[in-house]
């Protein structure tokens, strides 16, 4: 599938979504600075519509002065253990930008575990769990766990991508309250199966049980707030 820039705005425009935050595939095969200088130059082609985050190395005060927003981190594929983790996770809460991780979710791992192991070191980290810390994509496995277990971290946010179960939505709500909360779709992720992953994943907060002005904020207010951003600067 074509997965260019430009497509993706169309993808975005087919579904109404005006920002979007977008970044390489973290995988440790391939080129991190090549993903991340294309990551860059989609941004500046699109500045109101995208947001660029890097992937994580040694090198972020330099990608910070580039241009990128975050970061992400994905702990099973990227063997991000290669890197000073915690001396780029210092550089991003200084500067006041967020590290997106998914974190392992298998059995034998805990993702709050892992979530704390971090922000006892850098507290002031601004952490985002992806995919709410579940295990198995596009289930709930092990998301309320996660939730409970990191409820008492104010900085930690959890994005909804490849969950899809309504009422974890809900029930993320309670637990954490409508703040902490923000959407997420992880495309082209699930394009495999056919049809909109993006559009799929948009209906599972439309269905959820929750009042319209949190969808609100699970659909775009939330990480405005964090990522410190306004309509009409660059981002989503």
């Amino acid at each position: 599938m074509e997965n260019s820039a430009a497509s993706q705005i169309d993808v975005m425009n087919a579904n109404e979504v005006d920002r979007a935050i977008v970044f390489g595939f973290p995988l440790k095969e391939i080129d991190r600075v090549q993903a991340n200088d294309y990551v860059l130059d989609a941004y500046h082609a699109y500045p109101d519509r995208m947001i660029p985050f890097g992937l994580v190395g040694d090198d972020t005060e330099s990608w910070l002065l580039k241009g990128m927003m975050g970061f992400k981190q994905q702990n099973i594929l990227y063997a991000p253990e290669r890197f000073d983790l915690i001396r780029a996770y210092q550089t991003m809460a200084e500067a006041g930008v967020p590290m997106l991780i998914h974190f392992r979710a298998s059995e034998g791992y805990s993702v709050p575990e892992q979530a704390k192991a971090i922000l006892k070191q850098v507290p002031n980290l601004k952490l985002m769990v992806a995919h709410m810390g579940r295990n198995t994509p596009n289930t709930s496995m092990r998301v309320e766990e996660a939730l409970l277990g990191l409820a008492d971290e104010p900085n930690v946010i959890f994005d909804t991508s490849t969950v899809r179960d309504p009422a974890i939505i809900a029930r993320a709500i309670e637990i954490i309250g409508e703040k902490r909360l923000v959407f997420g779709s992880d495309y082209p992720f699930n394009s495999y199966m056919g049809g909109d992953p993006l559009a799929d994943e948009l209906n599972i907060i439309q269905q959820s049980n929750v009042p319209e002005s949190v969808k609100e904020r699970i659909l775009g207010q939330n990480i405005l707030g964090y990522l410190g951003l306004t309509i009409g600067k660059e981002a989503q």
